[in-house]
């Protein structure tokens, strides 16, 4: 009797240990996977994605550059201490009053300060043109995280609209085989001929020729993803599904639809939100402070200078060898060999750029818009053509099917109506993503997303 009350909890362990150590490896082997949110993409992208980092490592330089512009108006302080020994001390040295030599030790000290008082305005345009140069990389920054954004929304949708279509290839290749297995025991009873076999195995090689490539997409959608967040492409990551909706109700349409009505407001509207916009601005008035700052080299400059020196062949005597100076000077330009004239040319021409840069791009945003207008209607267009076409090609569907299980249908029409369902879904599919997309380009032209 003991020993049946000591052998009752090993047999337990014994039939309970292999689901338990199961479980273990299952939660071990898929611990590993990590499943990102659309928002997670989207905040790892904003702080680990290159273009992201590339970009705000401009805004450094530039906060030096307008540092340096607003040292202009501080003045240059410098200081200088120097000794000299000659070597040869009778050579330079031996004078015929009185038998004197000279020293051959010379220690000398001085510190100086200079500061410009007037340079026709040069240091005020130039502080401008610096600060309005850091307003536009920092612009360029907050698009530049805008077109990421883009991006991973671009990207996390290929990877749901390849994980659903991988998910119907499945299924066709399930129901596939079921129907293999079906045929084949029908011939093997001998209720139908052999052919049946030969075109369903065909049939299911092509399905499974598309499950693979649809894989193999579904692979690459989520490397590119997970680049463009930042991260290594071959990290092991899930992504939810959920974070972006596999229906389009009518009521999101006619919403969406609703805060649009002509081109020229939504660009009107886009030109007051978009960060490429007021960076373009930021430039246009840093290139024109560029040409005031080559204006003023036209402009007599005045300086100011102040120090104080010391020379003596002893280190003593600092009251009796030392003198305290200030000093002005002014500086007026007469001919410089057409150097400044150059140099403002150049400047115009940088303005006159720099203004046909802003017209391009608004034109750009106006393509941009257009463009995403068409898409949005013809992803409209989509999402009611094949809601009818997927009830239409499940209905010839199963009409095939009950008449291919009567007899009175052959398995090529029955497969023929099989291949125009699945491609019915995946069409289905396909036009709710597009449309998603289509809502996320509109949203992105118009500085919204």
């Amino acid at each position: 009797m003991k020993r049946l009350i000591f052998f009752i909890p090993f047999i337990a362990i014994v039939i309970f240990a292999p689901n338990a150590c199961s479980q273990v490896i299952d939660q071990t082997s898929t611990g590993s996977i990590r499943v990102f949110t659309l928002q997670e993409c989207l905040a790892i992208a904003d702080s680990a994605n290159l273009d992201i980092l590339i970009a705000q490592s401009g805004i450094q330089g530039a906060e030096a550059d307008k540092k340096a512009a607003f040292g202009g108006y501080l003045p240059a302080i410098s200081a200088n201490a120097g000794y000299s020994r000659r070597l040869n001390e009778l050579g330079g040295g031996q004078f015929n009053i009185g038998g004197f030599r000279a020293p051959a030790d010379q220690f000398s000290l001085s510190s100086s300060a200079n500061v410009t008082v007037f340079d026709g305005f040069g240091r005020e345009s130039r502080i401008d043109a610096t600060n309005s140069s850091l307003n536009a990389i920092k612009e360029n920054v907050k698009q530049t995280k805008q077109q990421i954004a883009l991006a991973i929304y671009q990207r996390y949708i290929a990877v749901l609209r390849s994980m659903q279509i991988v998910d119907i290839r499945k299924e066709n290749l399930k129901l596939g085989q079921a129907e293999l297995s079906r045929v084949t025991a029908r011939y093997e009873a001998g209720v139908s001929p052999i052919a049946p076999i030969y075109a369903q195995e065909a049939d299911n090689g092509q399905r499974e020729l598309d499950l693979i490539q649809a894989e193999n997409q579904v692979s690459i959608s989520k490397a590119e993803l997970l680049a463009s967040m930042g991260l290594s492409p071959d990290m092991k990551a899930a992504f939810d599904g959920k974070s972006i909706p596999s229906e389009v109700q009518k009521e999101t349409i006619l919403q969406f639809r609703n805060q649009f009505t002509s081109l020229d407001e939504a660009v009107f509207s886009a030109l007051k939100k978009r960060n490429d916009i007021s960076a373009a601005m930021h430039r246009i008035t840093a290139a024109r402070s560029s040409v005031e700052a080559s204006k003023s080299g036209y402009y007599p400059t005045i300086g100011a200078t102040g120090g104080w020196s010391w020379f003596n062949s002893e280190f003593s005597g600092f009251d009796l060898f030392s003198r305290t100076f200030v000093g002005f000077s002014i500086d007026v330009p007469i001919f410089d060999a057409f150097r400044v004239q150059q140099q403002l040319e150049n400047s115009r021409v940088q303005l006159q750029q720099t203004e046909i840069e802003y017209k391009r791009l608004e034109q750009t945003i106006r393509t941009q818009l257009q463009t995403g207008l068409l898409n949005l209607g013809a992803a409209e267009k989509q999402l009611d053509i094949t809601n009818r076409s997927l009830t239409s090609a499940d209905l010839n569907y199963k009409s095939a099917k009950e008449r291919f299980d009567v007899g009175t249908a052959s398995i090529v029409e029955f497969q023929t109506a099989n291949t125009q369902l699945v491609t019915a879904k995946i069409n289905r599919i396909n036009a709710v993503y597009n449309y998603v997309d289509a809502q996320y380009q509109i949203r992105f032209a118009m500085g919204d997303l």
